[in-house]
């Protein structure tokens, strides 16, 4: 049972409690009256027994109500630790994951005649929209340049000559990227 639905249920018990104490408060008050003969003021206490027994029923109600969820969701269970071979291995992949883009970062800086941060270069190239197309002797990909001022497209077309000087291939067709002021 989730600590949220454990606390809603310790307070519902707590209104039922309450409302039944007052509920049996004008019970006792109601038979007083009755025991002394008055008329209006018994009269009053009715009807504040009326009052008191719908909010007891609603009381009761909304703890039925919390018992079947709890009921439903079952005891507590405690959380099962990771398997740490798993996450041994997610720590493992995304290191190589970093490396590899480093290193292929390294090469292609390498190839750049204009010297760049990592981050200017991963921002220009992908964070841009494209397009691919797979032909059978080919791979392409369209890097939109629409909204880049001069400089940048300056460096963005010299980051693609770099990509395509590495002879990058994919499945042994060769990659190539070209340039394209694609509408936003």
């Amino acid at each position: 049972m989730g600590a949220q639905l454990g606390k809603s249920l310790d307070a519902a018990q707590k209104r039922v409690d309450k409302k039944a104490e007052v509920f049996k408060t004008q019970q006792d008050k109601v038979a007083e009256s009755k025991s002394q003969g008055h008329g209006p003021r018994l009269a009053q206490r009715q009807r504040a027994v009326a009052v008191a027994e719908k909010e007891l029923q609603d009381a009761q109600h909304t703890h039925a109500r919390l018992t079947e969820q709890a009921a439903a969701i079952g005891p507590p269970r405690e959380r099962a630790d990771r398997d740490f071979r798993k996450q041994t291995i997610m720590t493992v992949r995304t290191l190589l994951l970093e490396n590899a883009l480093m290193a292929f970062m390294v090469v292609l800086c390498g190839r750049l005649q204009t010297k760049v941060s990592l981050d200017c270069l991963l921002r220009i190239l992908f964070e841009r929209s494209g397009a691919r197309m797979e032909t059978a002797s080919q791979v392409v990909y369209w890097v939109n340049t629409a909204g880049l001022s001069l400089p940048y497209r300056r460096l963005l077309c010299e980051v693609v000559d770099g990509l395509c000087a590495m002879e990058l291939r994919e499945q042994g067709k060769p990659i190539r990227v070209r340039l394209k002021n694609m509408p936003s």
